[in-house]
């Protein structure tokens, strides 16, 4: 048994009621282009009279009485031929999508017997390496436990380091400051006793 989609088995159901609801319209078209018909024979029966007691004026207005009514009925005629022609045409069309749609569900149903009858060659291969994997991650659990705990000294190791570097840095900045403080004072105080000496020296002079 062919396998049919859904979708397929839908479409195909209301192609086919299309189909039916077309011909049953059509039937109706026809049955009331009879009916008319019918009515204008029964029409025609009434309205001729003999002809002796016809006048010629009155000859006129069934002429042109019937004149009209032939032509509406060719016009009828001609519509339901064009309508009839429509419906070919339709149905030409929807009975080439019906085979188009079981065209498909053949091809489909197909397709899956080959799907189904698929076998993977390498699956056991496959199989091999999807146990090595599931050895893999498990070997892998301790030794992310491990890294992580690693990164995590390495961390505060590397945290524990830039706070001594800024220590030192901030301990010789201080030591530079105060050495040079210092100098700035002793050669004040130098500058002051060589000037004191130097007054000395001149007052030693005049002296002698």
């Amino acid at each position: 048994m062919a396998f049919v989609s859904p979708q397929l088995a839908t479409l195909e159901q209301s192609l086919r009621e299309s189909l039916q609801k077309e011909a049953a319209d059509s039937q109706k078209r026809q049955r009331a282009v009879e009916l008319q018909r019918e009515t204008w024979e029964q029409n025609r029966q009434v309205l001729t009279v003999p002809e002796e007691l016809s006048t010629s004026g009155k000859e006129g207005g069934d002429k042109k009485q019937q004149t009209e009514e032939d032509a509406s009925i060719l016009t009828t005629h001609a519509r339901e031929a064009a309508i009839e022609k429509r419906k070919l045409q339709v149905k030409e069309k929807v009975q080439f999508q019906l085979n188009r749609v079981s065209n498909e569900a053949r091809r489909l149903d197909e397709l899956r017997r080959e799907l189904d009858s698929l076998e993977d060659p390498t699956r056991r291969e496959v199989s091999d390496i999807r146990k090595k994997i599931e050895t893999v991650d498990r070997e892998l659990k301790p030794l992310k436990q491990l890294c992580e705990r690693k990164e995590k000294e390495l961390k505060e190791a590397v945290l524990a380091h830039n706070d001594k570097t800024k220590l030192k840095t901030e301990l010789v900045s201080r030591l530079m400051e105060i050495v040079t403080t210092s100098e700035r004072v002793r050669m004040q105080k130098l500058e002051e006793l060589n000037n004191h000496l130097e007054q000395m020296e001149k007052m030693s002079g005049r002296a002698l």
